[in-house]
């Protein structure tokens, strides 16, 4: 294991070094920069080290190599919206604690009917809920079991492995989908949001970034429902659901977590109310940042006894520091001019003003990336890479950095893409296969969908 890891990291030095000699014609910061996006993507590609060990190494090369200083290379790992993740990451470990979230999914399985497909895809909106408030691998872990309990009234074999393939696949992706649909539903809208406020000065509020996610996870959601029921097809139409649990009404404990949950969500909806719903009621909103509200969140689960101090380590601080990493090399590619010079010369190659070509190079280039990458690791790319390409062409900067964002999302490949394909695949019920000819299939729809998006309605978002 040592060996290896040994191996990988050399290999991983090897590419900087090469990336170095093959663009002698960048000044030194911009080829020190090269170098080093090239040493951190083969590091979080390979995962030679941890992802937040990585990210320390990008802080530290960064003055050693003269990009910048080293109080500037550490300065994203604590940005603002590192501060949101941390609060939303504490708010779903209450959820888990208090088994809010178990009780919540529940009690609306027990409301649903009895036929297979619309069973699924209310069960698959469920998922997708959850999914825009807690992580992805959380609600894969509580959905995929509550469906495997699901069974056919059926004694054909082949329907029943079928229904089987279609419950845990449609969990896992629906989860996925449903990310998209909330600004803190997943690593990489988190990092379009910062990104673009670092580059831009553009505040990205949850307002706006559920203008561009919530259409496309209802679409998003509806394609895999009909796909997956076309590539597993099933006669039997009725579901035989599992006894019906005795619902109790919620716990103080609950109720307290549940009611915090909702004031932070109103708080995030309303900082900022766009026109024309703005002048229709009088007010813009109340201003406060969704990473005050998610700390202020935080403080009162552990002010209100939700939350105890052996709860700080349940948060995931791998991903916290990967974030911290990727804002840091982010900042590397736009203070050395990196980030511009890609931009400018992915537009050349496309064409220049040609939006549509602009979108697909971008989507199919971060799909590719995210098959064998992490989703986080993609969007720390690929993200400062769309802004400067949309400044290049005069294309929509925003829109641009979200669309990579969402895309970097979409891996529905393999069980390595992400933790819940992994939960979905490790139940034993699909084949590695079938789970790369369903999830190929929906990774080209969804950047297809994507792109239409980018064409069309995103481009009239203020």
């Amino acid at each position: 294991m040592k060996l290896e890891r040994n191996l990988k990291f050399a290999i991983a030095t090897i590419s900087a070094l090469i990336a170095y000699f093959l663009v002698p014609f960048l000044e030194g910061t911009m080829r020190a920069t090269f170098s080093l996006l090239i040493f951190a993507s083969a590091l979080w590609v390979t995962e030679t080290l941890p992802l937040g060990i990585t990210a320390f190494i990008i802080a530290l090369a960064q003055p050693l190599l003269g990009i910048q200083p080293f109080k500037e290379a550490l300065e994203p790992f604590f940005d603002p919206i590192i501060a949101l993740f941390f609060g939303v990451l504490l708010l779903a470990i209450a959820f888990e604690k208090h088994d809010l979230d178990e009780v919540l999914a529940s009690y609306v399985v027990e409301r649903l009917g009895n036929n297979a497909r619309t069973l699924i895809l209310g069960m698959m909106f469920i998922a997708a809920f959850l999914a825009m408030w807690m992580t992805i691998t959380a609600t894969a872990a509580l959905m995929i079991p509550l469906v495997l309990k699901l069974k056919l009234k059926s004694e054909n074999s082949k329907d029943t492995e079928n229904f089987s393939k279609i419950t845990v696949l449609a969990m896992a992706y629906s989860a996925s989908a449903g990310a998209i649909a909330s600004l803190i539903g997943t690593p990489p809208n988190l990092i379009a949001a910062g990104t673009l406020q670092r580059m831009l000065d553009y505040n990205l509020t949850f307002l706006k970034w559920s203008f561009y996610g919530v259409p496309l996870t209802f679409i998003l959601i509806f394609s895999i429902w009909i796909l997956l029921f076309r590539i597993f097809p099933i006669k039997e139409k009725t579901v035989q659901k599992p006894v019906k649990r005795e619902i109790t009404s919620l716990n103080i404990k609950q109720k307290l977590t549940l009611a915090i949950f909702i004031f932070s969500v109103f708080l995030w909806i309303t900082r900022s109310i766009p026109d024309p719903l703005a002048s229709l009621i009088g007010w813009s909103g109340h201003g406060i940042s969704e990473s005050i509200v998610a700390i202020l969140a935080a403080i009162m689960l552990f002010l209100l006894g939700l939350l105890g101090q052996n709860d700080i380590s349940k948060v995931d601080w791998n991903t916290l520091l990967l974030f911290g990493g990727g804002l840091s090399l982010g900042s590397a590619m736009q203070v050395s001019g990196l980030a511009n010079w890609i931009g400018q010369n992915m537009a050349t190659l496309v064409g220049g003003e040609s939006q549509i070509a602009i979108l697909f190079v971008l989507g199919f280039s971060t799909l590719i990336f995210t098959i064998i990458a992490s989703n986080t690791a993609c969007a720390n790319i690929f993200v400062p890479i769309s802004i400067s390409v949309g400044l290049a062409v005069g294309a929509n900067p925003v829109m641009l950095a979200v669309f990579t964002a969402i895309v970097s999302t979409l891996d529905f490949t393999l069980p390595v893409g992400t933790p819940a394909n992994a939960i979905a695949y490790s139940t034993g019920k699909i084949k590695m296969k079938e789970m790369i000819k369903a999830g190929l299939l929906l990774d080209i729809i969804g950047v297809l969908i994507a792109i239409s998006f980018g064409l069309t309605i995103w481009n009239l978002i203020p």
